[in-house]
Protein backbone atom coordinates (compact mmCIF):
# COMPACT_ATOMS: atom_id res chain seq x y z
CA UNK A 1 0.00 0.00 0.00
CA UNK A 2 1.06 3.77 -0.87
CA UNK A 3 0.78 5.56 2.23
CA UNK A 4 0.72 9.35 1.99
CA UNK A 5 2.37 11.44 5.09
CA UNK A 6 -0.99 12.61 6.18
CA UNK A 7 -2.06 8.64 6.51
CA UNK A 8 1.47 8.26 8.34
CA UNK A 9 0.29 11.27 10.80
CA UNK A 10 -3.31 9.17 10.84
CA UNK A 11 -2.10 5.90 11.61
CA UNK A 12 0.64 6.66 14.53
CA UNK A 13 -2.55 8.92 16.35
CA UNK A 14 -5.14 5.59 15.30
CA UNK A 15 -2.36 3.64 17.51
CA UNK A 16 -1.58 5.82 20.39
CA UNK A 17 -5.22 5.88 20.97
CA UNK A 18 -5.60 2.49 20.45
CA UNK A 19 -2.87 1.63 23.08
CA UNK A 20 -2.97 5.02 25.31
CA UNK A 21 0.09 5.87 25.18
CA UNK A 22 2.55 6.79 22.23
CA UNK A 23 3.94 3.76 20.51
CA UNK A 24 7.54 2.95 20.12
CA UNK A 25 9.33 2.32 16.53
CA UNK A 26 9.08 -1.22 16.87
CA UNK A 27 5.53 -1.65 17.88
CA UNK A 28 4.59 1.38 15.18
CA UNK A 29 5.92 -0.65 12.30
CA UNK A 30 4.80 -4.24 13.30
CA UNK A 31 0.90 -3.01 13.78
CA UNK A 32 0.75 -0.38 11.18
CA UNK A 33 3.02 -2.57 8.54
CA UNK A 34 4.93 0.75 7.35
CA UNK A 35 8.53 0.16 6.94
CA UNK A 36 10.21 2.76 9.32
CA UNK A 37 12.77 3.70 6.17
CA UNK A 38 9.65 4.77 4.48
CA UNK A 39 9.34 7.46 6.64
CA UNK A 40 12.11 9.39 5.16
CA UNK A 41 10.59 9.98 2.11
CA UNK A 42 8.46 12.67 3.82
CA UNK A 43 10.67 12.97 7.01
CA UNK A 44 14.18 13.05 6.02
CA UNK A 45 16.70 12.03 8.82
CA UNK A 46 15.86 11.46 12.06
CA UNK A 47 12.54 10.53 10.25
CA UNK A 48 11.15 8.27 13.31
CA UNK A 49 11.48 11.62 15.71
CA UNK A 50 10.17 14.04 13.22
CA UNK A 51 7.10 12.03 12.89
CA UNK A 52 6.98 12.12 16.68
CA UNK A 53 7.02 15.71 17.01
CA UNK A 54 4.95 16.38 14.34
CA UNK A 55 1.84 13.99 16.33
CA UNK A 56 2.66 16.09 19.23
CA UNK A 57 4.70 14.02 21.25
CA UNK A 58 8.42 14.21 22.36
CA UNK A 59 10.80 11.95 21.01
CA UNK A 60 13.14 9.81 23.63
CA UNK A 61 16.79 11.04 23.80
CA UNK A 62 19.53 8.47 24.94
CA UNK A 63 22.60 8.58 24.86
CA UNK A 64 24.58 5.48 23.13
CA UNK A 65 22.99 3.10 20.65
CA UNK A 66 19.42 5.59 21.37
CA UNK A 67 16.95 3.77 19.49
CA UNK A 68 18.17 0.30 20.15
CA UNK A 69 17.91 0.96 24.08
CA UNK A 70 14.32 2.88 23.53
CA UNK A 71 13.23 -0.47 21.80
CA UNK A 72 14.26 -2.66 24.23
CA UNK A 73 12.98 -0.93 27.25
CA UNK A 74 9.58 -0.09 25.46
CA UNK A 75 9.19 -3.71 24.26
CA UNK A 76 10.38 -4.86 27.79
CA UNK A 77 7.51 -2.37 29.14
CA UNK A 78 4.65 -3.54 26.72
CA UNK A 79 5.40 -7.40 28.11
CA UNK A 80 5.46 -6.56 31.44
CA UNK A 81 1.91 -4.21 30.47
CA UNK A 82 0.16 -7.41 28.58
CA UNK A 83 1.50 -9.88 31.62
CA UNK A 84 0.80 -7.61 34.48
CA UNK A 85 3.86 -8.42 35.88
CA UNK A 86 8.10 -8.49 35.11
CA UNK A 87 8.33 -10.30 32.72
CA UNK A 88 10.63 -13.50 33.41
CA UNK A 89 13.12 -14.48 30.18
CA UNK A 90 11.17 -17.31 29.04
CA UNK A 91 8.43 -14.62 28.14
CA UNK A 92 10.68 -12.73 26.23
CA UNK A 93 11.35 -15.66 24.41
CA UNK A 94 8.62 -16.97 24.19
CA UNK A 95 6.92 -13.38 22.21
CA UNK A 96 9.73 -13.33 20.01
CA UNK A 97 11.25 -10.07 21.53
CA UNK A 98 14.34 -8.88 19.81
CA UNK A 99 17.51 -8.71 20.39
CA UNK A 100 18.17 -11.64 22.70
CA UNK A 101 19.04 -11.32 26.63
CA UNK A 102 22.78 -12.14 25.59
CA UNK A 103 22.98 -9.61 22.64
CA UNK A 104 21.32 -7.26 25.15
CA UNK A 105 24.05 -7.94 27.67
CA UNK A 106 27.39 -7.21 24.84
CA UNK A 107 25.86 -4.28 23.16
CA UNK A 108 24.30 -2.32 26.55
CA UNK A 109 26.15 -4.39 29.58
CA UNK A 110 22.52 -4.57 30.88
CA UNK A 111 21.61 -8.18 32.76
CA UNK A 112 17.86 -8.76 32.92
CA UNK A 113 17.81 -8.15 36.41
CA UNK A 114 18.87 -4.78 35.49
CA UNK A 115 16.62 -3.75 33.06
CA UNK A 116 13.82 -2.60 35.77
CA UNK A 117 16.26 -0.59 37.26
CA UNK A 118 17.43 1.21 33.65
CA UNK A 119 13.32 1.57 32.59
CA UNK A 120 12.71 3.40 35.68
CA UNK A 121 15.84 5.80 35.09
CA UNK A 122 14.28 6.67 32.20
CA UNK A 123 11.04 6.68 32.41
CA UNK A 124 9.92 7.05 36.32
CA UNK A 125 8.66 10.66 35.52
CA UNK A 126 5.97 9.35 31.83
CA UNK A 127 2.68 9.29 33.02
CA UNK A 128 1.91 6.77 30.02
CA UNK A 129 3.84 3.93 31.69
CA UNK A 130 2.83 4.68 35.59
CA UNK A 131 1.22 1.16 35.51
CA UNK A 132 4.36 -0.61 34.74
CA UNK A 133 6.60 1.45 36.89
CA UNK A 134 4.11 0.28 39.51
CA UNK A 135 5.12 -3.25 39.18
CA UNK A 136 8.32 -2.55 39.55
CA UNK A 137 9.23 -3.67 43.14
CA UNK A 138 11.71 -1.73 45.76
CA UNK A 139 14.59 -3.67 45.61
CA UNK A 140 15.09 -1.91 42.10
CA UNK A 141 14.49 1.53 43.10
CA UNK A 142 17.66 3.75 44.30
CA UNK A 143 17.46 7.10 46.04
CA UNK A 144 17.60 9.03 43.12
CA UNK A 145 14.53 7.72 41.51
CA UNK A 146 12.39 7.53 44.23
CA UNK A 147 13.22 10.73 46.72
CA UNK A 148 10.73 10.00 49.32
CA UNK A 149 12.09 7.15 51.93
CA UNK A 150 10.00 3.49 51.98
CA UNK A 151 7.54 3.92 54.55
CA UNK A 152 7.15 2.41 57.69
CA UNK A 153 3.92 0.84 58.16
CA UNK A 154 3.02 -0.48 61.44
CA UNK A 155 1.92 -3.79 62.23
CA UNK A 156 3.34 -4.28 58.37
CA UNK A 157 6.98 -6.46 58.21
CA UNK A 158 10.04 -5.08 56.04
CA UNK A 159 9.08 -8.60 54.28
CA UNK A 160 6.19 -7.09 52.82
CA UNK A 161 7.16 -3.74 52.63
CA UNK A 162 10.05 -4.18 50.92
CA UNK A 163 7.90 -5.64 47.57
CA UNK A 164 5.45 -2.45 47.88
CA UNK A 165 5.52 -0.41 44.45
CA UNK A 166 6.46 3.40 45.27
CA UNK A 167 3.51 4.45 43.56
CA UNK A 168 1.39 2.69 46.50
CA UNK A 169 3.67 2.93 49.45
CA UNK A 170 1.53 5.77 50.89
CA UNK A 171 -1.71 3.72 50.93
CA UNK A 172 -2.55 3.56 54.62
CA UNK A 173 -1.52 7.14 55.05
CA UNK A 174 -4.15 8.28 52.42
CA UNK A 175 -6.59 6.20 53.94
CA UNK A 176 -6.64 8.45 57.10
CA UNK A 177 -6.66 11.57 55.07
CA UNK A 178 -10.13 12.11 54.18
CA UNK A 179 -8.68 15.59 52.45
CA UNK A 180 -7.04 13.22 49.41
CA UNK A 181 -9.86 11.06 49.83
CA UNK A 182 -10.11 10.74 45.79
CA UNK A 183 -6.04 9.77 45.48
CA UNK A 184 -7.25 6.77 47.47
CA UNK A 185 -9.89 5.86 45.73
CA UNK A 186 -7.51 5.69 42.78
CA UNK A 187 -4.90 4.23 44.30
CA UNK A 188 -7.25 1.47 45.86
CA UNK A 189 -8.13 0.70 42.22
CA UNK A 190 -4.50 0.67 40.99
CA UNK A 191 -3.48 -2.20 43.72
CA UNK A 192 -6.61 -4.43 42.10
CA UNK A 193 -5.35 -3.82 38.42
CA UNK A 194 -1.46 -4.61 39.64
CA UNK A 195 -2.73 -7.68 41.77
CA UNK A 196 -4.48 -9.00 38.50
CA UNK A 197 -8.10 -7.62 38.37
CA UNK A 198 -9.56 -5.81 35.13
CA UNK A 199 -10.33 -2.67 37.01
CA UNK A 200 -12.86 0.07 36.04
CA UNK A 201 -12.47 3.82 37.83
CA UNK A 202 -15.53 5.55 39.32
CA UNK A 203 -15.18 7.49 42.33
CA UNK A 204 -16.40 10.82 43.26
CA UNK A 205 -18.03 13.18 40.50
CA UNK A 206 -19.43 9.96 39.02
CA UNK A 207 -23.20 9.53 41.02
CA UNK A 208 -24.01 6.98 43.07
CA UNK A 209 -21.50 4.42 41.74
CA UNK A 210 -19.15 2.28 43.69
CA UNK A 211 -15.57 3.90 43.25
CA UNK A 212 -14.68 0.84 41.35
CA UNK A 213 -15.07 -2.28 39.87
CA UNK A 214 -13.12 -5.39 39.62
CA UNK A 215 -13.48 -8.01 37.34
CA UNK A 216 -12.08 -10.96 36.99
CA UNK A 217 -12.38 -13.00 33.96
CA UNK A 218 -11.06 -15.95 33.92
CA UNK A 219 -13.31 -17.30 36.98
CA UNK A 220 -15.70 -14.98 36.03
CA UNK A 221 -16.27 -12.88 39.42
CA UNK A 222 -16.71 -9.09 40.07
CA UNK A 223 -15.74 -6.72 43.22
CA UNK A 224 -17.68 -3.58 43.64
CA UNK A 225 -15.26 -1.55 45.67
CA UNK A 226 -15.82 1.40 47.72
CA UNK A 227 -12.91 2.90 49.09
CA UNK A 228 -13.28 5.34 52.49
CA UNK A 229 -10.33 7.46 53.83
CA UNK A 230 -11.61 8.29 57.58
CA UNK A 231 -9.22 9.61 59.99
CA UNK A 232 -11.29 7.54 62.83
CA UNK A 233 -12.23 3.82 62.13
CA UNK A 234 -15.01 3.69 59.61
CA UNK A 235 -18.50 2.56 60.92
CA UNK A 236 -20.71 0.46 58.69
CA UNK A 237 -24.17 1.02 58.87
CA UNK A 238 -24.61 4.79 57.74
CA UNK A 239 -24.65 4.43 54.21
CA UNK A 240 -26.65 1.16 53.75
CA UNK A 241 -29.36 2.61 51.04
CA UNK A 242 -26.56 3.98 48.92
CA UNK A 243 -24.66 0.77 48.98
CA UNK A 244 -27.85 -0.98 47.94
CA UNK A 245 -28.87 0.95 45.32
CA UNK A 246 -25.33 0.59 43.25
CA UNK A 247 -24.98 -2.71 44.15
CA UNK A 248 -28.65 -3.35 42.48
CA UNK A 249 -27.40 -1.00 39.36
CA UNK A 250 -24.40 -2.94 38.70
CA UNK A 251 -25.06 -6.15 39.63
CA UNK A 252 -27.22 -7.23 36.55
CA UNK A 253 -25.50 -6.16 34.07
CA UNK A 254 -22.37 -7.83 35.79
CA UNK A 255 -24.48 -10.88 35.75
CA UNK A 256 -26.07 -10.40 32.44
CA UNK A 257 -21.61 -10.23 30.87
CA UNK A 258 -21.11 -13.85 32.56
CA UNK A 259 -19.57 -13.01 35.91
CA UNK A 260 -21.39 -15.81 37.96
CA UNK A 261 -20.50 -13.94 41.56
CA UNK A 262 -20.65 -10.41 42.68
CA UNK A 263 -18.93 -9.39 45.66
CA UNK A 264 -18.89 -6.01 47.67
CA UNK A 265 -16.02 -4.82 49.39
CA UNK A 266 -15.19 -1.62 51.78
CA UNK A 267 -11.54 -0.33 52.20
CA UNK A 268 -10.68 1.85 54.39
CA UNK A 269 -8.07 2.61 57.51
CA UNK A 270 -10.15 0.57 60.00
CA UNK A 271 -13.23 -0.84 61.37
CA UNK A 272 -15.19 -0.38 64.40
CA UNK A 273 -16.99 -3.58 65.57
CA UNK A 274 -18.95 -4.41 62.45
CA UNK A 275 -22.55 -4.16 62.77
CA UNK A 276 -24.20 -7.48 61.49
CA UNK A 277 -27.87 -5.75 60.84
CA UNK A 278 -26.30 -3.39 58.74
CA UNK A 279 -24.33 -6.54 56.37
CA UNK A 280 -27.67 -8.51 56.68
CA UNK A 281 -29.66 -5.81 55.24
CA UNK A 282 -27.39 -5.48 52.24
CA UNK A 283 -27.71 -9.23 51.98
CA UNK A 284 -31.07 -9.32 52.19
CA UNK A 285 -31.87 -6.84 49.25
CA UNK A 286 -29.00 -7.81 46.66
CA UNK A 287 -27.72 -11.29 47.65
CA UNK A 288 -24.63 -9.90 47.82
CA UNK A 289 -21.74 -10.36 50.13
CA UNK A 290 -20.06 -7.49 52.04
CA UNK A 291 -16.78 -7.61 53.18
CA UNK A 292 -14.29 -4.88 54.72
CA UNK A 293 -10.48 -4.95 54.74
CA UNK A 294 -7.85 -2.43 55.72
CA UNK A 295 -5.54 -0.65 53.89
CA UNK A 296 -2.65 -2.30 55.70
CA UNK A 297 -3.87 -5.89 54.59
CA UNK A 298 -4.44 -4.88 51.09
CA UNK A 299 -0.51 -4.27 50.76
CA UNK A 300 0.08 -7.35 52.71
CA UNK A 301 -1.79 -9.28 49.81
CA UNK A 302 -0.26 -7.12 46.98
CA UNK A 303 3.55 -7.66 48.26
CA UNK A 304 2.45 -11.13 48.27
CA UNK A 305 1.45 -11.09 44.98
CA UNK A 306 4.61 -9.16 43.74
CA UNK A 307 6.82 -11.68 45.30
CA UNK A 308 5.66 -14.94 44.36
CA UNK A 309 3.11 -13.65 41.11
CA UNK A 310 3.25 -17.04 39.85
CA UNK A 311 2.17 -18.96 42.49
CA UNK A 312 -0.44 -15.87 43.61
CA UNK A 313 -4.22 -17.69 42.39
CA UNK A 314 -7.46 -15.19 42.19
CA UNK A 315 -9.75 -18.36 42.38
CA UNK A 316 -8.11 -18.58 45.66
CA UNK A 317 -8.21 -14.54 46.78
CA UNK A 318 -12.00 -15.41 45.67
CA UNK A 319 -12.51 -17.51 49.18
CA UNK A 320 -11.67 -14.16 51.32
CA UNK A 321 -14.69 -12.74 49.82
CA UNK A 322 -17.35 -15.43 50.28
CA UNK A 323 -17.90 -14.64 54.23
CA UNK A 324 -19.45 -11.76 55.51
CA UNK A 325 -17.68 -9.27 58.01
CA UNK A 326 -14.32 -8.57 58.33
CA UNK A 327 -11.21 -10.07 56.53
CA UNK A 328 -9.27 -10.86 59.54
CA UNK A 329 -5.03 -11.11 59.12
CA UNK A 330 -5.36 -14.51 60.66
CA UNK A 331 -7.75 -15.30 57.33
CA UNK A 332 -5.09 -13.45 54.91
CA UNK A 333 -2.08 -15.28 56.38
CA UNK A 334 -3.93 -18.34 56.16
CA UNK A 335 -4.31 -17.58 52.20
CA UNK A 336 -0.39 -16.81 51.77
CA UNK A 337 0.04 -19.76 53.16
CA UNK A 338 -1.32 -21.95 50.71
CA UNK A 339 0.68 -19.91 48.14
CA UNK A 340 4.21 -21.12 49.36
Amino acid sequence: MNYTKEDIIAEYKKLKEHLGNPPSSITFEKETGINLKSLEKFFGRKSWAKLVTKCGDTPNNFFTSKTELEEILIQWATLARNLKELPAVADWIYNKCKPSTNNIKSSHNLTWTDIPYKFLELYSDKEEWKDVIALVPNRFVSEKIVSKPILKIEGLNYEYIKFIPPIVQDLVELSVNEEKAREFEKNVNLVFQMLGFEVTDYGQGTGRNPDGVAKENQYRYAILIDAKSRKENYKIGTEDRKFIEYIKTFSEPLKKSGFTNIYFLIVSSGFDSVAPTAIKNIKVETQVTTTLLTSRLLLKILSTKIKNPRLFDLKKFQELLIEDGEITEKRIDKFISILK
